[in-house]
This record gives C-alpha cells, sequence and structure tokens, in this order.
C-alpha cells in the first residue's frame, strides 16, 4: 500500500527576533597581501622595543651634568611615543632611581656608575688600547736591546778577557770610542769603577 502524505503548515509567525551573526573566521593564517618590504620610515621592532629605548634613555640621563631631563625633549631625541617615556620612568620612579622636577622633567637619584657605564666603558676601552700600544713599543725596545747585547757579546774583540768563573764576556771601552762620541775640547768624560762608599774627590780645573 502507498503510504499516506501528511502536509505540515509552518507557522512563520514568531514573537522572537534573531540577529544575525556573521560567520566564524578561519582559524587560518590569513594572507596579507600587504606584507613586504617596510617603508623607509617604519622602524622595525627591535629598534622600537622598550628595552633599546630604555638604554638610549640612561644614556642622555648620563650625558645630563645634574642628571635633569626633559621628558619632550627625551622622546623628540629618541624618536619614539611619549608614553613609552612614561613607561620607563614609572618603573625608574618605582625603585627610586628618579624623582619628577616637574611635570615633563625628572631626575637621577642613583648611583653615577650605573647611569655613565656606557661612557665608563668607552673610557676603560681607550685606556686599554692606550696601554696595549704601551706594551708593543717596550717589547720592541727589548727585542732591539736583545739583539745589540747578543751581537756585544759575540763580537771577538769582546772576547778576549773572560769573566771570572766563566760566567761571561767583559765589554771594555776605549779611549778611541770615548773620542769618537765626545769632543774633548768642549768636556772631559772619565769612566771609573769602584767599590760601595768610595769617595771621589776632584779639583776645579781652574785651580
Amino acid at each position: 500500500p502507498r503510504p499516506l502524505q501528511v502536509k505540515r503548515k509552518l507557522n512563520l509567525e514568531t514573537d522572537h527576533q534573531y540577529i544575525a551573526e556573521s560567520l566564524p573566521v578561519s582559524r587560518g593564517k590569513a594572507r596579507n597581501p600587504a606584507k613586504g618590504a617596510k617603508s623607509p620610515g617604519e622602524k622595525s621592532r627591535y629598534e622600537t622595543s622598550l628595552n633599546l629605548t630604555t638604554k638610549r634613555f640612561l644614556e642622555l640621563l648620563s650625558q645630563s651634568p645634574d642628571g635633569v631631563v626633559d621628558l619632550n625633549w627625551a622622546a623628540e631625541v629618541l624618536k619614539v611615543q611619549k608614553r613609552r617615556i612614561y613607561d620607563i620612568t614609572n618603573v625608574l620612579e618605582g625603585i627610586q632611581l628618579i624623582t619628577k622636577k616637574s611635570k615633563n622633567h625628572i631626575q637621577w637619584l642613583g648611583s653615577q656608575a650605573t647611569v655613565g657605564a656606557p661612557g665608563r666603558h668607552r673610557l676603560l676601552e681607550k685606556e686599554l688600547r692606550e696601554l696595549q700600544a704601551a706594551e708593543r713599543q717596550l717589547d720592541d725596545l727589548i727585542q732591539m736591546c736583545t739583539v745589540q747585547l747578543r751581537l756585544l757579546t759575540e763580537d771577538p774583540a769582546n772576547q778576549q778577557y773572560p769573566l771570572v768563573e766563566g760566567r761571561g764576556w767583559l765589554a771594555y771601552v776605549t779611549c778611541q770610542d770615548l773620542r769618537s762620541i765626545v769632543d774633548p775640547a768642549e768636556q772631559m768624560v772619565m769612566v771609573i769603577k769602584a767599590p760601595p762608599e768610595t769617595q771621589l774627590q776632584v779639583s776645579d780645573p781652574a785651580e
């Protein structure tokens, strides 16, 4: 037998109102058509980070003779929004490293060694380079003296008078050596080797 078909009348009249909801957004990664090369004026995330801004702000503090900085000026120099400067000053004020002098002026209260660390570091690096240069000069002088001493001891003329107990060789200065470096008409040079506490009396040539 053929089943009976029942027609149901739909009641379209209702007191409820329905608000159309937007379709859920897919969780997949949306493509950004504008993604590409950054504009020349756009800064990287690192450059605008609060960490880097804090370091640069502390450098401004170190350059201030009395430790006072205008926040408006600091925002212009650092090229950041003023709210970022306020984020930094709020933290520094909370740990009692700065104090507010006025609405837009703060003063550093911490140790000068702390705020001046970058400048102190550069000064130490400069001193280190100077010390290294002086050390190289001393090394060159030591090497030159070592070579001259070796040539002096290896000279056959200086090996004619061996030192007692064979510990080395003696080098003598002759009259010809003195005359080659000193004009006798101008001054007289005397070389004397004497025991300790020896007294030497020299009369005036005019007498």
